[in-house]
């Protein structure tokens, strides 16, 4: 009888046959790894850097909001130097007006009940306001 080819193979083994695929497997465990790795990274830093462009932004807007309320600030400040030099009466009553309140207010906290003070208080708070108001108009 003549042998064939298939008679002259050797049986396979699986434990050799199988070290070479877990290797390349390995090798490949590695690749995946490696390219996690590289995207994970890559992730981070395009989040820092939207992060970074975000708080750019947020600084710029604050420093706008920041500059025009000064702005607006120092314009009110300029209008009410400008009054109280056309007007050093009126200032001189509304200075008088507030530091009555004021008084009032602490002095009613600390030696009259509660019902008295309102009483007292209040209506003399509303009047140098509405006074105050006209006068700025």
């Amino acid at each position: 009888m003549k042998q064939t080819t298939q008679d002259n193979k050797q049986p396979i083994n699986p434990i050799t046959e199988s070290a070479p695929a877990a290797r390349s497997a390995s090798g490949n465990g590695k690749t995946v790894a490696e390219k996690l790795s590289s995207a994970t990274h890559a992730v981070r830093e395009l989040v820092e850097e939207r992060g970074a462009e975000m708080i750019d932004q947020a600084k710029r807007k604050a420093g706008q909001v920041y500059d025009q309320a000064n702005k607006s600030l120092n314009e009110q400040y300029g209008k009410a130097i400008d009054y109280g030099r056309e007007h050093p009466g009126k200032i001189t009553l509304i200075a008088f007006g507030v530091g009555v309140g004021v008084g009032l207010v602490i002095a009613g906290s600390y030696a009259t009940p509660h019902s008295r003070r309102r009483r007292m208080v209040e209506p003399v708070v509303n009047a140098l306001s509405t006074i105050a108001t006209e006068l700025f108009r």
